[in-house]
């Protein structure tokens, strides 16, 4: 009996083997030396990088040596709202206050100014949270997934440390979102550009909705990775669509807040059983 169910059980692993997406590492096999830290040696793999990068695996990653900079390459998922929260609220009440001073107005000509109202400001928010959901597609198509010269050393280990090592290992909880330093650089950047173009409380009220945008981007990814909404809604059909992207079309689904931009880039991913 307990032969019978000890079969029985090892056959049950078997079949649910043939169904994990996720491969172990062969220690002595793979191309890389998981007893060293990845950063410095995956530029060295050239020409099997790209195959070898979307073969995910189920085990954390050591990018650096350095014990201050591993840590440091970790973010926990909290500390994105923890950050970026108090300056959405802050900024959101000075725009909105600004706005109903009633002194701020948007030049057609020299001689023609068009108050801008209070009211217009979730407008303007919604407008900003639209902006992201497009520069979220263009990073993740056109930066994190940019074929990568085989002969660039360097590339090869900037989009590594970008976001190579996030397909090779998807369920690392610690590299799922963006650590603040970083995200700074894009949110700076992104806040100075709008800032130049549109009158200061106009480009800053649609920055604090790009902003808004970027949090829930995050959060959503993080919950894809580490979620179990409730099978049929909205949120399972948008987990399944990300996981797809990982370990069927990397080349497709690069939406991960909304399947927007995809549509009109032809980049969804086939509707089929995953």
């Amino acid at each position: 009996m307990a032969e019978k169910m000890t079969e029985g059980k090892v056959k049950e692993e078997d079949r649910n083997s043939q169904y994990n997406p996720l491969s172990c590492v062969d220690l002595d096999k793979d191309l890389v030396d998981w007893r060293k830290p990845l950063l410095w040696q995956v530029g060295h793999l050239r020409e099997k990088y790209d195959e070898w990068v979307h073969q995910p695996v189920n085990r954390p990653i050591r990018l650096f040596g350095n014990s201050f900079l591993e840590a440091s390459s970790k973010t926990p998922w909290y500390w994105v709202p923890v950050v970026w929260l108090p300056i959405v609220f802050y900024l959101s009440w000075y725009c909105y206050t600004s706005l109903a001073k009633g002194t701020t107005s948007l030049p057609l000509t020299s001689d023609v100014h068009i108050l801008i109202h209070k009211y217009t400001f979730p407008l303007l928010f919604l407008m900003g949270m639209f902006l992201w959901s497009f520069i979220e597609y263009c990073l993740h198509r056109f930066v994190f997934h940019m074929k990568m010269p085989a002969h660039n050393y360097y590339l090869i280990t900037l989009h590594f440390l970008l976001h190579g090592q996030h397909h090779k290992s998807p369920f690392d909880g610690s590299r799922l979102v963006f650590p603040p330093v970083v995200a700074s650089l894009v949110v700076g950047s992104f806040y100075v550009m709008l800032s130049s173009l549109l009158p200061e409380i106009l480009g800053i009220s649609i920055f604090v909705g790009a902003l808004w945008g970027y949090v829930v981007y995050d959060m959503i990814h993080y919950y894809h990775h580490h979620g179990s909404p409730k099978r049929g809604s909205y949120m399972y059909s948008l987990k399944a669509y990300h996981l797809r992207h990982h370990f069927e079309h990397q080349r497709a689904g690069f939406g991960v807040s909304s399947m927007l931009w995809d549509f009109p880039f032809s980049t969804v991913i086939p509707d089929e059983k995953f």
